[in-house]
């Protein structure tokens, strides 16, 4: 059978690569496996990954100026402020872009039915998104109080995030439709216009007055970019008024069914170190933690990377040998990449948390822990990622019970009211994932049918 090998590709086009043979990744016309992959494909990666990496930066950028200038006490607000927004925004989810991607698979060239498909989508996600604010706000403002907001600021950053997420939930219904129509450059060009409006908003603030209103506006902003350019792509390239599709919900909501549990697990875990330091801890030691976790960001551009491109790549192959070649070169890929900026951090602690401006620079060790709890963190994910691209899944009766005794015996011994009992707790929960997902992906790869999935 012919192979496919695409050496060069353009950000529109990024499907052409998901579709490809992965055959010559491996061994092409008698040549090694790693020359031949890093030629054919560090090309492909790099230019997949540069938007993004700028998007990244620029990102990055907003955050530091939020770090370097606002007082701690303003910084923790802003940090609640953001993890609640996140909480709302998976919440709100619970599987529907899953069920998106899969139902919209079948009616993406049909304008109506692909505007049935999101309207019906956007029904169901109004009446999570009530009920997870009704859940999440009472939690939101509790937290802004205990950590020293007052009664203005607690209604005004309240508002700030209730806008927010309103904006993104509708806009990743839409996004769902550029994806599935293989509109890679519009996505980024938004995402790069939203984080460029982001910058501006926090560059001009940090002249005139930022506090952590202004900065979580500032991320409302650039949502309101994105959701009006996807708006304008929307109304000129689907059906928007088609109306809802009793079938389509039906479908969701079994796959909301099926995710639920998941996705409620995940949102938990994902900010579980927000939520403890915030209970437990002060309004200084929840802007310590939210503060070295700007330095986790320079993983962002490999998770975009690895979901983009390595993830449906990997699903794709059909020999077991590969199979098991690809999934150990993926592994030590993300070591190869990890473990010299854990190094970095290690050797030079000053000038790393220097970044993060004169009011961190006493974090030096804590630094180097947020560095390895994110390591280990997105090690987690990056091997779940692996099995849900095979469809391996861990049954979530054993992953959840096994976390929760863990983490059980963790609050009992750790000291959660400082950043590193709170670091330590974030790093150790994710080991019960870790083993789980290798040992239930060796299982498969080594099993019977190791290519049925």
């Amino acid at each position: 059978m012919p192979t496919k090998v695409m050496v060069d590709i353009e950000p529109q086009s990024a499907i052409a690569l998901i579709e490809a043979d992965v055959t010559p990744l491996c061994v092409v016309a008698g040549q090694s496996g790693p020359p031949v992959m890093l030629k054919r494909w560090l090309p492909i990666l790099v230019k997949f990954a540069s938007i993004q990496a700028v998007v990244q930066v620029l990102g990055f950028a907003a955050g530091i100026l939020i770090v370097r200038t606002l007082p701690k006490r303003d910084y923790a607000l802003y940090t609640i402020g953001n993890t609640m927004l996140a909480t709302i925004l998976l919440l709100a989810d619970s599987g529907i872009s899953s069920a998106l991607i899969a139902i919209g698979g079948r009616v993406w060239q049909d304008n109506r039915r692909l505007g049935s498909l999101l309207n019906t989508a956007l029904q169901l996600r109004r009446h999570l998104a009530a009920l997870t604010m009704l859940i999440v706000v009472p939690v939101l403002i509790w937290l802004l109080r205990q950590n020293g907001a007052k009664a203005l600021t607690t209604a005004v950053l309240v508002l700030a995030v209730l806008v927010g997420s309103g904006l993104e939930l509708i806009t990743r219904i839409y996004a769902v439709a550029l994806r599935l129509r293989s509109e890679i450059r519009q996505i980024q060009n938004q995402a790069l216009l939203a984080a460029l409006v982001k910058l501006a908003v926090i560059g001009i603030a940090v002249f005139v007055f930022l506090n952590a209103t202004i900065a979580i506006f500032a991320v409302v902003a650039g949502y309101t970019v994105q959701f009006w350019m996807l708006r304008r792509w929307a109304s000129q390239e689907i059906d928007t008024d088609a109306p809802g599709d009793p079938a389509m919900r039906s479908e969701i909501i079994a796959v909301i069914r099926k995710l639920g549990p998941h996705t409620i697990y995940y949102c938990l875990q994902g900010q579980i170190s927000i939520w403890l330091i915030s209970i437990f801890g002060n309004a200084e030691s929840v802007a310590n933690v939210g503060a070295l976790a700007r330095l986790a960001m320079v993983f962002s551009v490999l998770v975009s990377v690895t979901v983009e491109v390595v993830f449906p790549a990997f699903a794709r192959i059909r020999s077991a040998s590969q199979l098991r070649l690809r999934y150990f070169q993926i592994v030590l890929g993300y070591f190869a990449f990890s473990l010299p900026l854990v190094g970095v951090v290690a050797v030079f602690p000053r000038q790393v948390l220097s970044v993060l401006g004169s009011q961190y620079s006493n974090l030096q060790s804590d630094g180097l822990l947020m560095t390895a709890s994110a390591v280990v963190g997105t090690m987690a994910g990056l091997l779940w990622g692996i099995n849900c691209a095979r469809a391996w899944v861990v049954p979530p009766q054993v992953l959840i019970p096994c976390t929760i005794i863990l983490q059980a015996v963790l609050v009992s011994v750790l000291n959660l009211s400082m950043v590193r009992g709170v670091l330590l707790f974030s790093m150790y929960s994710a080991v019960p994932s870790i083993v789980l997902s290798v040992s239930f992906a060796v299982k498969q790869m080594w099993g019977s049918h190791p290519i049925s999935a």
